[in-house]
């Protein structure tokens, strides 16, 4: 039997995903997430660093020759930086390489800044994603049936601590030999976010589950094209936080489709 033949959409979408792990901000150049709750010097940057006054960020005190650049001015004092989630985010630089900007708040009202290096990927030897080779048997044509109110379910993070509360807004389901399988996602702007694991996980696959994007289309309809599972950001740097799969998501068969594992040569 011949190979099947790669969509150029699939071959798209790996080159753009490659070319965003790789990025000045992508996965792999996350370096710290500092949570703030009160004045403190960060490590490896500049500046003392604190919750802002109106809380609606941090607040960043340094001189000129730290050489901290807040939306483009040099901070010689105190600076605001908004939230990466803001009407009006911040950026932030300090040097050409290292760049951050603030993410939150979250759960207890706190605000972290997050540090990158655009040169991570080149320092530790990242040499790209494993994946399994496409195959078309892993498009599955579903349906997604939004439900009133939505559907609770709960689910862990990447680094342990509480149980967090999630609401999908319904439910999306395919068949996969001859049964109906059943997923929850969490609302992400116009799609929705699938965190599952399968039988590969742990094994062929990144140890806590994987991340599958869709969008329902207008009349019901959905593609959940495994073949576009990625790994989540906590694989290509511990400073990520990931959802885990809720025990619904958690599937009883191989799914041999999509990423696998980041590769790095120096580790």
């Amino acid at each position: 039997m011949s190979d099947p033949v790669v969509p150029a959409a699939h071959e798209a979408f790996r080159r753009k995903r490659d070319l965003s792990i790789r990025g000045p901000q992508g996965a792999v150049a996350l370096e710290t997430t500092a949570w703030i709750s009160e004045p403190t010097q960060v490590e490896g940057v500049p500046g003392t660093w604190a919750p802002s006054p109106a809380g609606d960020g941090l607040q960043v005190t340094a001189d000129a020759s730290d050489e901290i650049v807040v939306d483009g001015e040099v901070v010689d004092g105190a600076a605001v930086v908004y939230s990466h989630d803001s009407m009006t985010p911040s950026s932030v630089r300090f040097d050409d390489s290292r760049t951050a900007f603030v993410i939150g708040p979250d759960y207890n009202g706190r605000f972290a800044l997050r540090v990158w290096n655009a040169d991570a990927a080149e320092q530790r030897g990242f040499e790209g994603v494993s994946t399994f080779d496409f195959d078309p048997g892993w498009q599955k044509h579903g349906t997604f049936e939004p439900v009133e109110g939505g559907v609770a379910f709960e689910y862990g993070k990447s680094q342990g601590g509480s149980l967090r509360k999630g609401v999908s807004p319904g439910k999306i389901r395919f068949e996969h030999d001859g049964a109906e399988v059943e997923l929850l996602a969490l609302p992400d702007g116009d799609s929705l976010q699938i965190v599952f694991a399968d039988a590969t996980t742990g094994a062929e696959t990144y140890d806590v589950g994987r991340f599958l994007f869709v969008k329902p289309r207008p009349d019901g309809t959905v593609e959940v094209d495994f073949n576009r599972a990625i790994v989540p950001p906590c694989a290509m740097s511990e400073q990520f936080n990931c959802p885990l799969p809720p025990a619904g998501n958690r599937l009883p068969f191989p799914i041999e489709a999509g990423e696998q594992r980041p590769l790095f040569a120096a580790e």
